[in-house]
């Protein structure tokens, strides 16, 4: 498989995700949840699961009622002293509160479910892991510029091995099973919340103070060790581009199942690609382009899902300057190329749009393509409008003022505009607007 049938197959894992997102409307932007609280357990044998959990947030006092998104949950109970009552329309929990002169809130939620995407299981190997959609397994705010802190309780079989957003804090055994409580004591959006059950080999090494762990049920470890061998040197590219350290004390990679998706602190990547890594070593770009999105997605995150090019532009883009970095400048330009030649079909046919899109909601093929191919080639196309100096200096620039912020294409052109003290309308105009 070579570098362009991998990048289709890339495309069709995320070519379902927008549809599950909603647009932020006036209830949600006045929404902003502190803290997620979750205790989880998954049933292998019927591929469902229950879950509790508890939600910290502030909202207007002046405001009575507040919108989660739930997907296609079942609530049971919803709990808390500010409750009146709810209701569940749809993908929807409409909730109704007393009368109050507090912003802050708290509430319980116990719910269950039986997912048709969001969690996927696979009931041969006696797996689960999440894949975006978080509102598929727990009730959340989709948007995601409401960041907030998460932990989650896992209760799994005791043969089994579980990774998670946040670092590891305690197991507990109870008979067969046992819980693990991961915590993330950082805000990051509610998309990037997640979690992979197996029974895993592991090959551990360090960064620093950085602990990289690699998973999967289906490589030795000392494969293991060879696919994931460039991590440490992206993880330092990425901090030197950026500006930024790494944000969490551990970063895990787990290759099984049939997706690609980064979650905060951890991605999981499809089980297959680790051999096509083994057999041709500068097939990294997934595993680069995954990692990126702990800076560019994770930490500085698109302000709402028009502006979604923001994410996945630039985790693209990313991907290949490190290939220019680790394999030279040819592979560099053979990726960019790659990325032209996917935007320039999409433009022939007549499906070019603006980068900046009026609505994400229910984007097509040809759409995502753009966010991530025709993305990228403008900020390859941006780095040569500048020049080395001042493109590196704006992306540095940005991903400084911004990290641990929402951010929209307004935001992105100023600070390359503050960096490289010129006026870029013109270059905004003509490709991204």
């Amino acid at each position: 498989m070579n570098f362009h049938q991998t990048v289709y197959i890339f495309l069709l894992a995320f070519c379902w995700l927008a549809a599950t997102h909603s647009q932020k409307n006036s209830l949600v932007d006045k929404l902003d949840v502190l803290s997620y609280d979750l205790t989880f357990q998954t049933n292998m044998a019927n591929k469902s699961f229950v879950g509790t959990v508890g939600i910290d947030f502030m909202l207007d006092p002046g405001l009575n009622e507040v919108t989660f998104n739930c997907g296609d949950l079942k609530i049971e109970e919803v709990l808390g002293k500010e409750v009146k009552n709810y209701e569940q329309k749809g993908k929807k929990l409409l909730l109704f509160l007393h009368e109050r002169h507090e912003r802050a809130n708290y509430i319980q939620i116990r719910y269950a479910g039986r997912p048709s995407h969001g969690l996927q299981f696979d009931f041969r190997n006696e797996e689960v892991y999440t894949v975006f959609s978080t509102s598929q397994w727990m009730p959340c705010n989709d948007s995601p510029s409401d960041k907030a802190k998460f932990k989650i309780n896992l209760s799994i079989p005791a043969d089994k091995q579980c990774v998670a957003s946040g670092s590891l804090i305690e197991t507990s055994r109870n008979g067969n099973t046992i819980q693990y409580s991961w915590v993330q004591d950082y805000e990051s959006p509610s998309y990037t919340y997640g979690f992979a059950i197996g029974a895993f080999t592991t090959f551990k090494e360090t960064y620093g103070n950085l602990s990289l762990n690699y998973h999967s049920p289906y490589y030795s470890s000392e494969e293991l060790e060879t696919i994931f061998s460039p991590t440490k040197e992206m993880v330092a590219f990425f901090e030197a581009k950026s500006g930024m350290p790494y944000r969490q004390s551990s970063y895990s990679q787990v290759l099984m199942g049939n997706h690609y998706q980064e979650m905060s602190g951890f991605s999981v990547l499809k089980k297959s690609y680790g051999k096509l890594v083994l057999n041709d070593g500068t097939e990294t770009n997934l595993i680069s382009h995954e990692l990126a999105h702990q800076w560019w997605g994770n930490m500085i995150t698109c302000e709402n899902w028009n502006h979604f090019w923001l994410n996945e532009g630039l985790a693209t883009f990313m991907s290949a300057a490190f290939n220019e970095h680790k394999f030279g400048k040819g592979k560099y330009e053979s990726d960019i190329s790659a990325y032209r030649r996917t935007y320039e079909i999409i433009k022939s046919a007549g499906k070019d749009k603006a980068l900046v899109f009026d609505d994400w909601s229910n984007p097509t093929t040809e759409d995502r393509n753009l966010v991530y191919f025709k993305g990228a080639y403008v900020i390859h196309l941006l780095r040569g409008e500048l020049g080395e100096r001042d493109f590196w200096n704006g992306l540095k620039h940005y991903s400084q003022k911004y990290f641990n912020r929402s951010v929209d294409t307004v935001d992105f052109q100023e600070a390359f505009e503050e960096a490289a003290n010129r006026d870029l309308d013109a270059f905004f105009s003509k490709w991204i607007y």
